[in-house]
């Protein structure tokens, strides 16, 4: 069995201190040192291009082409409409089921597709930094399920991967994966939560016990009260104004009516800040061993550029301990780069990029689930008795069981999902994708009740709404139903010529005896939405009969009720109302899963049962497959042995361009494995030393 720590330790014993080669010229084996710790692995094409450079040179090709947008296009479904996932549960379990299925999977489509991108991206630095910063904003999938939030924040690492450090900082303090995996949805200003503010301050910003104090933390949980996700409607980011704390907070000695901006302003300005970050991002490219002055002047020089990323990264790859070659070989691989710096390094081809998820997630990195807000491990952490021997059987089915590219369609798509046949509507009819009513609250007898629901997928006359939701109030006394329409969710705006609310989000569909004429910005087409809207919405009451639906109690505010015939009751009253007002709508209702696509229930018909789900789910996850396919790719180990440049024995040139530390002549065994070069490669592989970087 391979034990990793020891022969770690007999590597780094044995390694040179010699002084570094002019820098007007790299060596091959400069350039790999350069590659491989700025990237995954290093190619002989990339080897081959990089050698002869000096120093300043490539590094400044390698930030010159970082990019803030991936080259493999992302599934289709990150930028379809937010699925209304606060709603989800109210439909029946088969539809909950479905729902969160297909989610899991695109979270398999997304791991498959971030493997292709950093497989094939010509910018590795790029995806390298993105990994940085998901490790050190560590947010996991498992806490909030919401494909599209991951997918975004992946989005956010690359924008702002190289870019200024407070965008990132701001960035995150707004993201909905990152406010919901740290309950920040739950901090209002009667009860503030601490998890964000704590984690800002301690793992994102300052570092743990360095210039903060618990009074810091408290002031800064109170900063970012009422920053939450809005589930009226699709979700998204918005400062409820009702659970924020306005009043003066004290943080670092400054006192003020401070917001999520100002924490965000104050901390980085803070005199502590800045050898934190510098510290792990020597420790992810340089060394495993701190040089504080090193670290000092380069705290100076990136906060003398204003917190911009790139500054730092040349000053950092352009030191001498950067390229000390007692540095070499003193780096762990993660699980996620010895996979992808082998497929890159070799030009291996996978058909399907799942394997790889399976096989980070065996070595302990299963991308976007990190253990804990503190990310994934580091150094020698990743390895022990059982990840060594994992390592070890990872490597050797990648090198010797995976298919060649010719097998692989680099066109497939990851979102290629079987969906259910779409429901067509005529420009005259009213179509909603989906009605979802949850809330129901009845109040002491003769005063009526009220109730939440929303229409999401609504199409009329030639608009697309991705949701409409409304509250319904019912006064039992005068038989009298009135609608609310939230507009923070309706795109393009509708319905504008209503009178506001208290709320400005909030507007009134109240249809009292000349409501029209004391409403005179009531448009044409405002007017004919709502005899839709009223005409049709006991036919679309009666479709919630199966709906979860709670309301509060005495003894239980979250109890479940079935009394959903309230609804139908009071849109049958509104319905008569209205008509009397404006008149009925002419055309058809046109209901059912119409765009199943944008309410996350892909593959679903009203028609479907349980079994014939599991066939569509079954029938989605065999079409979801994606190749990994590095930009150079080799049939045979022959073909790669070739492709090395240089002169000396085959053996030693192919060990130079894999191992970040030197091996010792292999003398006869070299010269049967050239002839056998797949074998080469395996051997290469499983050296200790293919393990560091």
């Amino acid at each position: 069995m391979l034990r990793k720590p020891t022969l770690l330790a007999t590597a780094f014993a044995a390694m040179s201190t010699t002084a570094m080669a002019a820098p007007d010229a790299m060596t091959a084996e400069e350039a790999r040192h350069l590659i491989s710790r700025t990237g995954f692995g290093a190619a002989p094409h990339e080897i081959n291009a990089m050698t002869g450079k000096s120093y300043a040179d490539a590094v400044d090709d390698l930030l010159d082409g970082l990019a803030t947008a991936p080259s493999t296009p992302m599934p289709s479904w990150v930028d379809d409409w937010d699925y209304p996932y606060a709603h989800i549960w109210t439909l029946d379990q088969t539809r909950i089921d479905l729902f969160y299925t297909n989610r899991w999977l695109e979270l398999e489509d997304l791991s498959a597709w971030w493997f292709a991108e950093m497989a094939a991206t010509p910018t590795p630095l790029t995806e390298r930094l993105v990994l940085f910063w998901s490790d050190h904003f560590a947010t996991s999938y498992g806490e909030h399920e919401n494909s599209q939030w991951t997918a975004r924040q992946n989005r956010l690492f690359r924008t702002h991967a190289a870019g200024n450090f407070a965008d990132l900082a701001g960035g995150i303090l707004r993201d909905p994966a990152m406010l919901t995996y740290l309950d920040n949805t739950e901090n209002v200003k009667d009860a503030p939560n601490e998890n964000l503010g704590r984690e800002f301050l301690e793992l994102f910003t300052l570092g743990e016990g360095r210039g903060y104090t618990q009074d810091d933390v408290r002031a800064a949980a109170r900063m970012l009260t009422g920053t939450t996700v809005e589930d009226q409607g699709a979700p998204r980011v918005w400062l409820d104004p009702e659970q924020f704390d306005a009043g003066k907070k004290t943080i670092f000695g400054q006192t003020g009516r401070y917001d999520a901006d100002d924490l965000v302003d104050l901390t980085l300005k803070h005199p502590d800040f800045g050898p934190y970050i510098v510290e792990k991002l020597w420790l992810t490219f340089v060394s495993d061993e701190i040089d504080e002055q090193e670290i000092a002047r380069l705290t100076a020089l990136w906060l003398a550029n204003d917190l911009e990323m790139k500054p730092l990264l040349e000053a950092l790859f352009l030191s001498d301990a950067f390229w000390d070659k007692a540095n070499r070989g003193r780096l762990v691989k993660s699980p996620i780069e010895l996979l992808v710096g082998s497929i890159r390094t070799f030009g291996l081809s996978i058909a399907d990029g799942r394997e790889l998820i399976w096989l980070a997630e065996e070595l302990g990195q299963q991308p976007f689930m990190p253990p804990n807000v503190g990310g994934w491990p580091h150094g020698i952490g990743w390895i022990n008795e059982a990840t060594a021997s994992a390592r070890a059987s990872a490597l050797t089915y990648l090198t010797s069981e995976i298919e060649a590219a010719a097998s692989a369609d680099p066109s497939m798509r990851m979102d290629a999902a079987p969906v259910a046949e779409q429901v067509t509507a005529a420009p005259e009819d009213f179509r909603v994708g989906q009605i979802f009513t949850s809330y129901l609250e009845v109040r002491d007898p003769g005063h009526g009740y009220g109730g939440n629901f929303t229409l999401y997928d609504v199409g009329f006359a030639g608009q697309n709404w991705r949701s409409l939701s409304f509250w319904l109030e019912h006064n039992d006394a005068e038989d009298f139903t009135s609608l609310y329409l939230y507009t923070g969710d309706c795109t393009p705006a509708c319905l504008t010529g209503l009178p506001s609310d208290d709320d400005p989000q909030w507007v009134q569909f109240e249809p009292w005896d000349g409501f029209t004429a004391d409403n005179p910005d009531l448009t044409d087409a405002d007017i004919a939405l709502m005899q839709a809207i009223a005409t049709h919405l006991p036919a679309l009451m009666q479709q919630t009969e199966n709906s979860k639906l709670y309301g509060p109690s005495a003894d239980d505010p979250n109890r479940p009720i079935a009394e959903t015939w309230m609804y139908v009751r009071a849109a049958q009253r509104f319905r008569a109302d209205t008509t009397r007002q404006i008149g009925l709508h002419p055309g058809q209702l046109v209901t059912g899963f119409s765009n199943p696509n944008v309410l996350g229930l892909a593959g679903l018909s009203d028609a479907m049962r349980e079994t014939s789900v599991q066939a569509a789910v079954e029938a989605s996850y065999e079409s979801r497959a994606v190749p990994v396919i590095p930009a150079v790719t080799y049939a045979s180990g022959r073909d790669w042995l070739n492709a090395l440049s240089g002169n000396g024995p085959e053996s030693a040139r192919a060990a130079k361009t894999v191992l970040a530390l030197p091996r010792a002549a292999q003398g006869l065994r070299d010269e049967m494995y050239v002839s056998d070069p797949d074998a080469l490669l395996r051997h290469l592989t499983l050296s200790p030393v293919y393990q560091v970087k």
